[in-house]
């Protein structure tokens, strides 16, 4: 009954708080033109990709009578669709590609990333939702927080609730109720209002549902790690301008300096190569070939060799299907290998720097936070590469079935001159269809990150119970 009482004092006290109405209001101003600027943005993108998409695939079917091989490297595109959570929290992907450039021999970059045509102005950092609700949203609960058990000691109310036998516990977990009843309005509104916009109007999936529930309960953990340490420093320190410089400073490190210095260590202790030298490895190990497997004139020589034993003729122009066709998947395969080992070691690179910087995150809670959010809203790497492969394994089985086509319609060598493939061959390669993982994906992926912030959570309750154990008036 007792902290019923409390809770109910609290919730009044927070609502008819100057600084609340002030600060919640400019708040939700803020993050509500952010989502909407960032629904309207990804809408477009949307709507470019799909006119893009359509253009290059009328493109590719009509591209009219030309030799396999030249009309394979005609090329094709995937495109990466943006999940519906991005509107919330972009992560990575204005840094991250659009598309993929698919062609034979060779596995691509992502290319066209939006923040190449970002303004110049936007190196100075820029505002998204997620930045509202992961460095903004834990200063609102500074503000409120910081003297508010202080100023109750400052004021002698605190003396007053101890003669009447309200225990300290009491009172913190009321008021740390009520503080989060009231700042959790917040993430739940805005993830909810972005998920809406975004989708206007249109059911969403159920998957997409599940993350943006998972989502806005990480937001409320990461809400109650600030309001509880606000709340411990507000009952230890004894005066309301020292509790103030201690939580801003607090703030200060999690939020910029501790993710800052993370990512900086992850850099300089596993840096990446550069793209000269990744790409000059690649073609060095196809040419060379790779330990144990000779150069590429070798092994030409020898496949040549097995091939004419096999078929016990003498001449390449004298087997029964297209010789040159049959070389090209061979390289192909051979090429395919070589990429997958270079690529491999680059996302490799990355999950390193990645473990690098997640040590930030046993030092900030807004590391952790970054990172869960980023995964569940589907813009971290870890999606990235899902697409990249599945992109990958079209592009080898496209290129597989028109050198099939080849090898099955002729005989000995052609040339590349020729013209004998028309309209019906590129339009029997079948479209890229990507299916997004679904949220048990998200979840392995940011399984150490949730368990960051959940110690996190424990530590900061735990710091506040000792400090409502030791309140004095």
């Amino acid at each position: 009954m007792m902290a019923a009482t409390v809770l109910r004092k609290e919730l009044r006290s927070l609502v008819r708080d100057g600084r609340f109405v002030v600060l919640a209001v400019s708040l939700s101003l803020l993050l509500a033109s952010l989502l909407f600027a960032s629904a309207q943005q990804q809408r477009r993108l949307a709507h470019e990709k799909a006119q893009v998409s359509e253009l290059v695939r009328q493109q590719w079917n009509s591209q009219g009578d030309k030799h396999p091989h030249r009309g394979a490297h005609f090329g094709l595109y995937a495109f990466r669709p943006d999940s519906p959570l991005a509107v919330v929290d972009p992560g990575l992907g204005p840094y991250l590609g659009q598309a993929l450039w698919l062609e034979p021999h060779r596995r691509n970059m992502t290319r066209f990333r939006p923040a190449a045509d970002e303004p110049p102005s936007v190196r100075f950092g820029s505002f998204t939702p997620s930045f509202v609700l992961q460095a903004l949203l834990p200063l609102l609960i500074v503000a409120l927080a910081f003297n508010a058990v202080s100023l109750e000691r400052e004021s002698g109310t605190l003396r007053m609730l101890h003669s009447a036998g309200l225990p300290g516990r009491t009172l913190l977990a009321g008021k740390f109720l009520a503080l989060l009843a009231v700042v959790s309005l917040v993430p739940l509104a805005a993830v909810g209002a972005g998920l809406a916009l975004v989708t206007a109007g249109a059911s969403p999936g159920a998957d997409v549902v599940w993350r943006a529930a998972v989502l806005a309960g990480t937001f409320l953990i990461y809400c109650g790690v600030f309001a509880a340490l606000a709340l411990a420093v507000s009952a230890m320190v004894a005066s309301s301008r020292r509790a103030l410089f201690v939580v801003l400073g607090l703030w200060i490190a999690f939020v910029f300096v501790v993710p800052r210095l993370g990512a900086a260590s992850a850099q300089a202790a596993a840096p990446l190569p550069t793209a000269e030298r990744f790409w000059g490895d690649i073609q060095r190990d196809y040419a060379e070939g790779l330990p144990g497997d000779g150069a590429l004139a070798v092994r030409n020589e020898r496949f040549d060799a097995e091939l004419l034993r096999r078929h016990n003729v003498r001449r390449l122009e004298d087997l029964p299907f297209g010789a040159y066709a049959l070389r090209r998947m061979e390289r192909d395969a051979y090429a395919d290998r070589v990429h997958a080992i270079h690529f491999g070691r680059l996302w490799d690179r990355y999950a390193v720097q990645e473990s690098i910087a997640r040590i930030a995150s046993a030092l900030s809670p807004t590391a952790a936070m970054r990172a869960i959010s980023m995964k569940l809203s589907g813009t971290d790497l870890a999606h990235q590469r899902h697409f990249e492969e599945a992109a990958e394994q079209y592009r080898r089985r496209a290129n597989i079935k028109i050198d099939q086509w080849d090898m099955d319609n002729t005989r000995g060598l052609t040339s590349f001159d020729d013209k004998y493939a028309g309209d019906a061959l590129w339009r029997s390669v079948d479209a890229f269809h990507y299916t997004p993982p679904n949220i048990a994906f998200a979840l392995r992926a940011a399984l150490p990150d949730l368990g960051l912030l959940l110690a996190w959570a424990m530590a900061a309750c735990g710091l506040l119970v000792l400090a409502a154990r030791r309140l004095r008036p």
